[in-house]
C-alpha cells in the first residue's frame, strides 16, 4: 500500500476517532441529564436496570451495573456500549453491520481494535508500556504488517501472504 494511502486511512481514523470521542461525551451528559431528571426527589435513582424507550416504546438505551450502557437501534441491535471489563478496565464497543471497533484501556494501556466481517481481526493501534504500535492482518487474522517504536526507535515490517518477511526496517541481516 503507497504512503499516500497509509497517510489518507490514518488521517480518516483520527476523524473518526475525534467524533467517536465527542459523540461518547454528549450520549454520557445526555443519560446523565435524563438520570437526574428523573431521580427521586433525594436525588437518587435506585434500581437494577434502567431502559429507555422512543416514542414507539423500543428500548434505544440499556443501563445495567453487569453491562453497563447499550446504544440500541431501531431494529433491536445493540450498536454501542460502554462499559468495564471483568477487570474493571472501561471500554467502547461500536458495532457496524458486519465490522466493529473497540476503544479500550487496560493494565497493558490504551488500544483501539478494528474488527471486519466474519469478526476476523484486522488492524490494532495500541501503547503498550508506553511504546505505540500499529499492526494490520489479513482476513485469516494473520498479521501482515507492523509499525512502532520500541525503546525509543522506530520498527517496522511487510510480510508476504506466506509469512515471510518481504521488508523491514531498520533492515538488520
Amino acid at each position: 500500500m503507497p504512503t499516500d494511502d497509509i497517510t489518507a486511512r490514518l488521517a480518516t481514523l483520527e476523524r473518526a476517532h475525534r467524533r467517536l470521542r465527542r459523540l461518547v461525551g454528549v450520549l454520557i451528559l445526555a443519560l446523565l441529564a435524563t438520570v437526574l431528571v428523573g431521580a427521586a426527589t433525594d436525588g437518587v435513582l435506585v434500581g437494577r436496570t434502567l431502559k429507555l424507550l422512543d416514542e414507539q416504546g423500543r428500548v434505544r438505551v440499556l443501563v445495567t451495573a453487569s453491562t453497563g450502557i447499550s446504544f440500541v437501534d431501531t431494529k433491536g441491535r445493540t450498536r454501542g456500549s460502554l462499559g468495564l471489563d471483568g477487570e474493571g478496565a472501561p471500554g467502547l464497543v461500536l458495532n457496524g453491520d458486519a465490522s466493529r471497533a473497540i476503544l479500550n484501556v487496560n493494565r497493558d494501556g490504551p488500544a483501539l481494535t478494528l474488527i471486519g466481517d466474519r469478526g476476523a481481526l484486522r488492524a490494532v493501534l495500541a501503547l503498550v508500556s508506553d511504546q505505540p504500535g500499529l499492526a494490520f492482518f489479513d482476513g485469516e487474522e494473520h498479521e501482515r504488517a507492523r509499525i512502532g517504536v520500541v525503546d525509543g526507535n522506530g520498527r517496522a515490517f511487510v510480510r508476504d501472504a506466506d509469512g515471510g518477511m518481504t521488508w523491514r526496517a531498520p533492515n538488520h541481516d
